[in-house]
């Protein structure tokens, strides 16, 4: 199932030619709910095991082709990552505050 997925990222170079979790879920006949939790953690093993510069968005998965492809990627996930640190920070200190 890897060697499937692996080869249908490798025709999804570039962020302009994303391939979506519910495209490579039927193309290896898995039926998912709309969450594709098992499609998504079988992604992301394919991308360790292979190597692959895979990146994310919300118009699906694709491979990393140059330079600006990966800052850009690097800036969207740290700036994620900052965001949810702000949020556990606020739920924390809301958290905490209460309990006096």
């Amino acid at each position: 199932m890897l060697e499937q997925i692996k080869n249908i990222l490798l025709s999804h170079k570039g962020k302009r030619n994303p391939v979506t979790s519910t495209e490579i879920a039927r193309k290896i006949g898995i039926i998912e709910d709309d969450t594709h939790a098992q499609t998504r953690a079988l992604i992301f093993e394919c991308a360790k095991k292979f190597k692959l510069p895979l990146a994310a968005n919300n118009r699906g998965y694709y491979l990393i082709v140059d330079q600006q492809e990966y800052d850009d990627y690097m800036e969207n996930l740290d700036s994620r990552s900052a965001g949810i640190e702000e949020r556990k920070r606020i739920i924390t200190k809301n958290y905490k505050g209460g309990k006096q």
